[in-house]
């Protein structure tokens, strides 16, 4: 019997000049179809997921997801820092605290980071 593996998609890049969360989010979709990835949102990754930011490139793959049940995860530590509030991100995210962000990477059997 195979061990179910934990795959952690990590966003740390910003989503201008960048590609690295569309890239992110799109390996989300392809993980998704043999694993429930669990997606997470650091530094600034976490711009990626605020209202006003341009999500045309990838927001079919935050749609998918969400239609899915998978859930992106975006640290709170991060958004605090940068001085943002939950009613700056969008509805598609959870805010999760910093230590169990850093509880979900430690469990992953693989993280690929973005």
């Amino acid at each position: 019997m195979t061990e179910e593996k934990n795959v952690v998609i990590l966003l740390r890049q910003p989503p201008h000049g960048t590609l690295y969360p569309v890239e992110g989010l799109r390996m989300a979709v392809a993980v998704s179809a043999d694993f429930d990835p669990i997606t997470i949102a650091i530094n600034d990754a976490v711009y990626t997921f605020t209202k006003d930011v341009d999500k045309t490139m990838y927001l079919v793959h935050m749609n998918f997801l969400k239609s899915i049940d998978l859930d992106i995860f975006v640290d709170k530590k991060s958004i605090d820092e940068r001085g943002l509030v939950k009613e700056d991100l969008v509805d598609h995210v959870k805010i999760v605290d910093h230590c169990d962000i850093v509880k979900m990477i430690a469990e992953s059997s693989v993280t690929i980071p973005f």
